[in-house]
């Protein structure tokens, strides 16, 4: 009988030594994320509207000189564990706190995922926004098409791609 209970006490510490080991490896992996080059703060240094819809062609950034020029920054903060903040001040006033969550491939933000590309010390996000009608009030309408839209007396949105490039600071 004490011979019985030795061998499940051995098989029970088995198991135990085999559950921690997995526990650690697990642990292991997951720090791996930890030390990504994603992890820090990074600061919007360009962004332009592409000439079509499905982000290609010429990049226009004449509005980030205007949003420069009325003092406008953001910045994203990456933590460990895929989460972060995305800040955008107007003149050192905060105009907005967001949370958001990133993985290796993309950054997700109000429902919305886009991909990046690293590349050094820099990533680049491209958004793509559909069509859209928008009343005096500044919101959405049911309306799908151009015509229908400002002929209700609101302002049609063609579907845009907006090109961010964020430098670490």
């Amino acid at each position: 009988m004490f011979r019985q209970l030795s061998i499940e006490n051995d098989n029970i510490l088995k198991k135990i030594i085999i559950l921690l080991s997995l526990l650690a490896f697990f642990a292991c992996e997951d720090n791996k994320d930890d030390d990504s080059s994603l992890i820090g703060t990074w600061e919007l240094s360009n962004m332009g509207e592409y000439a079509n819809a499905d982000c290609t062609g010429e990049l226009d950034n004449t509005g980030w000189a205007l949003a420069q020029a009325f003092g406008l920054t953001a910045t994203m903060t990456m933590k460990a564990g895929g989460k972060g903040t995305y800040l955008i001040t107007v003149g050192g006033t905060e105009m907005e706190s967001l949370s958001f969550t990133w993985d290796e491939k993309t950054i997700c933000m109000m429902a919305e995922c886009s991909s990046y590309k690293l590349s050094g010390d820099s990533f680049d996000m491209s958004q793509s926004a559909e069509a859209y009608c928008e009343d005096d009030y500044g919101d959405e309408t049911n309306h799908s098409t151009k015509a229908a839209c400002e002929s209700a007396g609101n302002g049609w949105f063609e579907a845009s791609c907006t090109k961010m490039t964020f430098t670490k600071e």
